[in-house]
């Protein structure tokens, strides 16, 4: 007996799959092209709003380039005074502020070891210095006796070393020789150690704080002493087979002559000047240091610190009264700017800093009052 059930044609049905998938792949491409065509038009409505807000912000820019020309035109603009055209020039720029920039950030440790944390009687030493005592290391060992020094223990801030170095190489080029370090750090128990001493000199004829005036004249209270900062080397001669030479004050000899015309292009100045001391034409400054003794100690401060020192005949702390009052100056040398120096609240933790986006480096140093001096190096 035969079925009536009527046999499926596998070929059609194949027919029927194949033009399905077709009609899908057709459906599929036609979405692709929409789709691709919906981007495109996207992208070119981006590219287009792009261009119109770059427009409005040229646009803007020329309108405010054409304010301030009309400004210094009329006058209204102040723009900063023109520098000398010879030698080195510092301006006060304080009424301008400083131009937006890069920030940079610097650790309490590299404003420690900065050149201008000012210990004196009237400052003493931060709590916090442990934090670079790591750094402070031995002149003939960093150097390797090219500059000489009294022993081994001769102690400096690493930062100082190396301009040390460079300026007895520079003194030896130019025909100086025979220069010795006599003395760098001190910690607090050798100051405590000469203050005691100091104090039983003393203590028959005077008592409480007459006795520590007294002291004072000639020994820093310990906490006080610029030595404390690692930052000041004493300096001398010193030859063997020239005795003449070993008995002459420092200050008589053509090495200290060259060295006093010469330091601050190294970065150090002299750090006690009294009425006639290093030279005839020095001016006492006893009354801002607090030291009236003929010591020959060169402080570290950097180059663009020792440049403005050096032209403005400061000592370190008229240099810091000066910032105060001139937060934002700027140095010139031969009519090219070279330093751009500002004092900034803060520094007592790690923290950032504004710099031009011109600057080529900077210095940054605490001066232990508060504040943070930068020094942008053009």
């Amino acid at each position: 007996m035969m079925s009536n059930t009527p046999k499926k044609d596998p070929f059609r049905r194949l027919l029927i799959w194949t033009a399905a998938l077709l009609v899908l792949a057709a459906l599929f491409a036609t979405g692709f092209v929409l789709m691709d065509k919906y981007q495109q038009g996207e992208r070119a409505r981006a590219v287009q709003r792009i261009n119109e807000e770059n427009q409005i912000i040229i646009e803007e820019n020329m309108k405010l380039r054409a304010e301030q020309q009309a400004k210094l035109q009329t006058g209204e603009a102040k723009v900063w005074p023109e520098a000398k055209a010879e030698g080195w020039d510092v301006l006060d720029v304080s009424e301008f502020p400083l131009e937006p920039g890069r920030e940079q950030a610097v650790t309490r440790a590299e404003l420690l070891k900065g050149g201008l944390l000012l210990v004196n009687r009237w400052h003493p030493m931060p709590s916090d210095f442990t934090l670079v005592e790591a750094d402070i290391k031995s002149v003939g060992t960093a150097t390797s006796y090219r500059v000489p020094v009294a022993d081994a223990n001769v102690l400096l801030m690493d930062t100082a070393i190396t301009p040390l170095d460079a300026m007895i190489a520079a003194a030896k080029a130019a025909g100086f020789e025979y220069y010795i370090a006599r003395e760098g750090y001190r910690d607090a128990a050798t100051q405590l150690g000469y203050w005691e001493k100091e104090v039983a000199r003393y203590t028959a004829r005077y008592s409480g704080d007459a006795l520590t005036e007294k002291a004072r004249e000639q020994v820093a209270y310990p906490g006080t002493s610029d030595y404390h900062t690692a930052l000041s080397v004493n300096m001398d001669v010193y030859n063997r087979n020239d005795s003449v030479l070993n008995k002459m004050p420092f200050q008589e000899s053509d090495q200290a002559k060259w060295l006093n015309e010469h330091a601050w292009e190294y970065g150090f100045v002299f750090r006690f000047p009294v009425q006639n001391y290093p030279d005839s034409q020095t001016i006492d400054k006893s009354y801002k240091t607090g030291i009236d003794l003929k010591i020959n100690a060169y402080r570290y401060v950097g180059k663009p610190h020792a440049a403005v020192m050096h032209a403005m005949n400061f000592c370190l702390e008229e240099y810091i009264e000066y910032l105060i009052a001139h937060p934002h100056i700027a140095v010139y040398q031969d009519g090219i700017l070279k330093y751009e120096i500002y004092r900034v609240p803060g520094g007592n933790t790690d923290t950032t800093i504004q710099l031009p986006n011109n600057a080529r480096e900077y210095l940054a140093s605490t001066d232990n009052m508060g504040s943070i001096v930068v020094a942008a190096i053009y």
